[in-house]
């Protein structure tokens, strides 16, 4: 009876295993539209974070600026009464021609202006004419000058307080005017005014790093700490206002030049943009009670906004990651499936022959996939040891140090256990910042040059090679030195700890290992570093691709090449140079650095 061959049921395929109707391009595209939408959101989202903060921020400097300049004026709010309470003020407006009187009442005013420390201190009478001043023996005195066009006359001659910002029609200097009325049988006979000079505010604000501006009731700039906004107005005057300013030379130009060439409303404690001067502004105000004045603050609109793009490209390239993650697994998963699919169609084609050809087969597939297997582990090993190659001694350093702390613990020593947390603090900082400074070279950040103690980098490089040193058996000379590089320490100590570790590799296959670290000052005014093994010494050809990246004359898995090029990088970026000589017997590196100006080393012992 012949045989009757079954075929195998039909298996269930994966979905991930079948193919797409028509093309990705459509769904690619929504990935994409969907992904610049979520960082476009994130972009807003951060932004308005970051304005709101900017608001907050602004809104404190503003209201403790603003505290301060009420201050410092109120307190002369009273000055003008005080003064006009004296009586021989009063003599001298019924007097006005009697010599004396008036010079009794000059001398006053001269005493009072320089007992309060305000700008000037005159005496007007009621047709505004000043008959004494503080400033009488000066050539830009107020005496003989009238002032009746002035607003702040006009509020004290009416019985009230007059308050004025103007620049000065005879001194051309800008100042607060502050008057009162003097009374005699309740009848106002003159008028006594105060000069504040307000003009040190703006050299505060400067000195705060601040961008401020103080501006009347119409709008005009008149404290600022941008000189080309002085007696500019914030927004377009009206002509009713324009001929006020005429009549009272408040600013002596009668037409301020306007700022921003559209009407608007006036700032307040919510941050506007705004171009001022044609440049883009971030304005918040804050008004100063029955002064009608506004203290303007403005900001660069750039920060919120970089703000907002970092949080958009962080999440942005945090989305696309996931999103490339995900398609890898998902295309992994497909070939896995796609595998099993092709080996159960060969098992079936296989399984039709010779016995001896499956179970080849088998072996031929096992070989295969521990080859693969081994090529993984090895890429495994060398990404390992270049991590390893920056942080390996810290690691050991601060296990060594966490031991000894814990013995001088158990022995109630406090001091060397102290000592020993202090230690592993700094290794740990130290830690990060070779982080930090990788990411940095990547980068392509300039390197912080400062004066660096040549005896400080030697020794804390020394620490942290000691157990590496330790466990090969090799002494290390070092000369002792008090000079100063300019250099950045935590890239220095990275490069000397890689030249030691070098050189201890070089000496592995030796009985006795030594590295000497030599300092010394060069001919060209340089201060030279080195670092000499007594090993087999550098052939021609590990010469001429030294310094490249991924060349490498160590084993598998014991480095990737990269720690002389990375070296060779950090050493010119702190405008120095790196060189290698064979030496009798041996290599030796030369560290060629700049010297740091009339510095010496601040851990060097005085000389005896």
């Amino acid at each position: 009876m012949p045989s009757i061959a079954l075929a195998p049921a039909a298996e269930k395929t994966p979905p991930w295993t079948r193919r797409p109707m028509g093309r990705p391009w459509p769904i690619l595209a929504a990935v994409a539209a969907l992904l610049a939408l979520v960082v476009w959101l994130a972009y807003a989202w951060f932004h308005q974070a970051a304005l709101r903060d900017s608001e907050t921020r602004g809104n404190a400097a503003i209201e403790r600026l603003a505290s301060d300049l009420l201050v410092s004026v109120e307190k002369f709010e009273h000055l003008p009464y005080l003064v006009g309470a004296e009586q021989m003020l009063t003599r001298a407006l019924q007097s006005p021609g009697d010599p004396e009187r008036i010079a009794q009442a000059n001398r006053y005013l001269l005493f009072a202006q320089k007992r309060t420390d305000v700008a000037a201190v005159y005496l007007m009478d009621t047709q505004g004419h000043t008959l004494a001043a503080s400033n009488w023996d000066l050539p830009s005195s107020f005496v003989g000058r009238n002032y009746r066009f002035r607003p702040y006359f006009q509020d004290a001659l009416n019985g009230g307080t007059g308050r004025f910002y103007a620049v000065g029609v005879t001194t051309g200097e800008p100042g607060f005017f502050i008057a009162a009325p003097i009374l005699s049988a309740s009848q106002v006979i003159g008028v006594v005014a105060v000069k504040i000079d307000l003009n040190a505010f703006e050299d505060k604000w400067r000195a705060e790093g601040l961008q401020l501006a103080l501006s009347d009731d119409k709008g005009v700039l008149f404290l600022t700490t941008e000189p080309a906004w002085r007696y500019r107005s914030l927004f377009p005057l009206k002509g009713a206002v324009v001929s006020q300013l005429r009549e009272t030379l408040q600013y002596g130009d009668p037409t301020p030049v306007t700022l921003i060439e559209r009407a608007g409303s006036a700032p307040g404690p919510t941050v506007q943009a705004m171009k001022v001067g044609g440049v883009p502004y971030l304005v918040q105000g804050r008004p100063l009670g029955r002064f009608g004045w506004q203290l303007l603050l403005f900001s660069d609109p750039a920060a919120p906004r970089a703000r907002g793009l970092l949080a958009a490209e962080l999440i942005g390239m945090g989305l696309t990651l996931l999103l490339l993650l995900t398609a890898l697994v998902w295309q992994y998963r497909r070939r896995m499936a796609e595998r099993q699919a092709s080996m159960r169609e060969r098992a079936r084609v296989v399984a039709e022959l010779e016995q001896r050809i499956a179970t080849r087969t088998a072996e031929l597939t096992a070989a295969n996939d521990a080859a693969v297997q081994t090529g993984k582990l090895a890429l495994l090993g060398q990404m390992a040891a270049g991590i390893s190659h920056e942080i390996s001694q810290p690691l050991t350093a601060l296990r060594t140090l966490a031991d000894n702390a814990g013995k001088f613990l158990d022995r109630q020593d406090t001091a060397n256990a102290s000592s020993n947390l202090r230690l592993i603090g700094e290794l740990c900082a130290r830690m990060g910042s070779i982080v930090g400074e990788l990411k940095a070279f990547a980068r392509k950040e300039p390197a912080r040059l400062q004066p660096v103690s040549l005896r400080h980098v030697i020794g804390s490089s020394l620490m942290l090679i000691e157990p590496m040193r330790h466990a090969s058996g090799t002494r290390i000379l070092h000369d002792d030195t008090d000079l100063q590089v300019m250099g950045d320490p935590i890239r220095l100590e990275q490069v000397l700890v890689n030249l030691l570790r070098n050189g201890i590799d070089a000496m592995e296959s030796q009985r006795e290992r030594r590295l000497d670290i030599g300092v010394r000052a060069t001919a060209d005014v340089h201060v030279c570093v080195s670092v000499q093994d007594h090993g087999p010494g550098l052939s021609p050809e590990v010469q001429q691709h030294l310094f490249e990246p991924f060349f490498t004359t160590k084993p598998g898995g014991k480095g990737l090449g990269l720690g002389l090029a990375l070296s060779k990088a950090i050493v010119r970026e702190m405008g120095g140079r790196i060189e290698a000589a064979n030496t009798q017997p041996g290599a030796r590196f030369d560290l060629i650095l700049q010297p740091a100006p009339h510095t010496r080393d601040p851990h060097a012992r005085p000389a005896d």
